[in-house]
């Protein structure tokens, strides 16, 4: 569990730092090239962490999940992929939605909350909730919005189609990355 809370702990550590005055004086320091490096390694390093730590920490009940927990993830999860998609491709969809990809964490880590019921999931999903409902208002106080400009109607059935066949994949091989089978 320990390996689970220090991987939290620096993964969201260093995702704080772009939203302070910290990057700017480390660019500035180290350029961009060499912060953007050490940002990933640091990043990579706290993701592994995180993945040892859950794969390592002992099964401990919270609470019984309901039923319809599972139901609602894997309803969920296309919008979620389709989201994400999203906010690394041009299309309208970051038109109507400010932040595809941090609502897209949001909504897979509440759903991933609300359908397991122990204290490492508890820990890792509760983490990233509510880092995204941070980074949301944090992004949202710097500033007013201007939505990209329009966009082919194509990009957007392929960021959908691309979105749906990164959730089948993800579907069909969940149990092989997470030792949780849905098939």
């Amino acid at each position: 569990m320990e390996f689970l809370i220090l991987g939290v702990i620096l993964f969201f550590s260093i995702h704080l730092i772009p939203s302070t005055s910290m990057r700017a004086a480390m660019v500035g320091r180290l350029g961009e090239g060499p912060f953007k490096g050490l940002f990933s390694l640091a990043a990579f390093a706290g993701l592994g962490l995180i993945i040892y730590g859950l794969t390592t920490a002992e099964f401990t009940p919270l609470w019984a999940p309901p039923v319809w927990g599972r139901t609602l993830v894997i309803a969920i999860m296309p919008v979620v992929m389709i989201l994400l998609v999203a906010a690394e491709m041009p299309n309208n969809i970051k038109g109507m939605v400010r932040h595809p990809m941090l609502l897209g964490v949001f909504l897979w880590s509440a759903g991933h909350l609300i359908a397991n019921g122990d204290l490492a999931t508890t820990i890792l999903f509760a983490s990233f909730a509510l880092f995204s409902v941070f980074n949301i208002i944090s992004v949202n106080a710097r500033g007013s919005y201007e939505a990209p400009a329009a966009v082919s109607r194509v990009k957007d059935l392929l960021t959908v189609i691309l979105g749906l066949v990164i959730y089948g994949v993800l579907f069909y091989f969940h149990g092989a990355f997470t030792g949780m089978p849905l098939l």
